[in-house]
């Protein structure tokens, strides 16, 4: 069976099963969930564990799942940290903050406006998630922008994000969706946690892939565009000219 080598480890090993391509993909996926859940038990490690685990997705779609994983994600997982974990302390006091509006909603049910509360603190908690993950798949992306955020800290962390969520409405819509799916699962059953975090953190680079993709495709159609008009302007120039 033909595998793929991946360049980042010295010897070249990979993962394979006779399952197929797929399916190792989808294992390696979840064996990266289990890693992000277990780096985010201490809860402010999240964004950090979440960032590692993008990172894990981004070497193991384009070259196929390697041997190493948990080594690597560790490492990941230490750089990280900084400036993850103050984000992570900032997003965990938000949601507490919001948990707690949706506690005091549901007990004063009678109060006025009670169900919009809901609504709007339920949106706000899903937004601080979003973002979370839109930093967490810029920390992770190859080229400028991962290592600016991690050189930046806290601050870099947070304008990344920011800008992404703004930039990009509809990924962020797509990765609303995706944490709502996860809150219903693990809501139904705490053991599947493990298993949708691998793939949160796939959806959060499958975003940002789609957003950079749709990016360089306006820029090349602006381009295209502005070649043209030049030459329709220069054309009209020359027979005017005549």
């Amino acid at each position: 069976m033909a595998t793929r080598r991946d360049p980042g480890h010295r010897d070249g090993r990979v993962r394979d099963t006779p399952y197929g391509e797929r399916f190792t993909l989808f294992a390696e996926v979840i064996w990266i969930g289990v890693l992000v859940t277990l780096a985010s038990l201490p809860l402010v490690t999240w964004p950090a564990a979440m960032a590692a685990g993008c990172a894990a997705v981004r070497r193991c779609v384009p070259d196929g799942p390697s041997v190493g994983t948990a080594r690597r994600f560790a490492a990941d997982w230490r750089r990280a940290l900084r400036g993850g974990t103050l984000r992570g302390t900032a997003g965990l006091a938000s949601l507490a903050f919001l948990a707690a509006d949706l506690r005091i909603a549901a007990v004063a049910g009678d109060l006025p406006g009670h169900g919009l509360l809901v609504v709007v603190c339920a949106a706000a908690g899903v937004a601080v998630v979003v973002v979370q993950l839109r930093a967490a798949a810029a920390w992770s992306e190859p080229g400028d922008a991962g290592p600016a955020t991690l050189a930046n800290g806290f601050a870099g962390w947070r304008r990344v994000a920011l800008a992404r969520s703004r930039d990009d409405l509809v990924g962020s819509v797509i990765l609303a969706a995706a944490v709502c799916a996860t809150a219903v699962c693990a809501w139904q059953l705490l053991l599947l946690l493990p298993l949708v975090s691998g793939v949160l953190a796939l959806a959060a680079v499958a975003v940002e892939r789609r957003g950079r993709e749709e990016k360089a495709a306006r820029t090349e159609c602006r381009r295209h565009g502005g070649t043209v008009l030049r030459t329709g302007q220069s054309s009209s120039s020359d027979g005017s000219s005549s």
